[in-house]
């Protein structure tokens, strides 16, 4: 893949000397879709993973956490920075590996890896202990695929952190219609996220297996 055409972003967080950054292809040109570029709900779920580890209400030593549709990987990437003892596998379609690999290569993330992973047939050898989705309910017909592949990846004992930003209300509904299948799920109230990086349109919910 050729990055000429890239921009890079950059995202402080509390405790790093240096930004989580990432390249982006705002414009289009490079025909990787809308994962390409960073969105605001990654950012609200990137700042409020960091106001739980700062706080010390969030420790993920030892532990594996899965990002679905990671598109650039900078909600993965901040954590993985914030989180050094913990695994991040930052997955997405097969056109975005390469731009997710970059990325992690530019924050010489050693703690993350990359995965392909097709939401409609592709599973993980592992349990993670935390998944995280940004943004991942903004098309409708992603809607059971995202469902069908919760629920095949998540265990007993999976934390999901899901973020997304208000669209069409309509069909958000009928997401966490099927969500609410297999797993039960709350809320973050805006309170407890991030007091800058927040939204009235953007929500974050945790969810767990049933």
């Amino acid at each position: 893949m050729n990055f000429e055409s890239f921009i890079q972003y950059e995202l402080e967080i509390a405790g790093g000397d240096q930004p989580v950054t990432v390249l982006q292809d705002a414009s289009g040109s490079a025909g990787c879709g809308v994962g390409a570029t960073v969105w605001d709900a990654g950012l609200v779920l990137a700042k409020y993973l960091e106001c739980q580890t700062t706080n010390g209400s969030l420790d993920l030593s030892n532990k594996t956490i899965l990002e679905l549709g990671a598109g650039t990987g900078i909600v993965g990437l901040a954590l993985a920075k914030m989180q050094p003892k913990c695994t991040v596998v930052l997955t997405d379609k097969a056109e975005l590996i390469p731009l997710l690999q970059r990325n992690i290569e530019l924050n010489n993330a050693l703690n993350a890896k990359v995965q392909c992973l097709d939401w409609n047939t592709d599973s993980t050898d592992f349990e993670p202990d935390v998944i995280l989705v940004s943004d991942g309910i903004f098309a409708s017909d992603l809607h059971q695929p995202l469902a069908d592949v919760l629920h095949r990846v998540a265990g007993a004992k999976t934390r999901v952190l899901l973020t997304y930003e208000s669209r069409v209300f309509s069909d958000e509904v009928n997401f966490f219609a099927l969500w609410s299948q297999h797993f039960t799920f709350h809320d973050i109230k805006p309170a407890d996220q991030h007091p800058v990086m927040r939204s009235e349109d953007i929500f974050v919910f945790e969810g767990r297996c049933k």
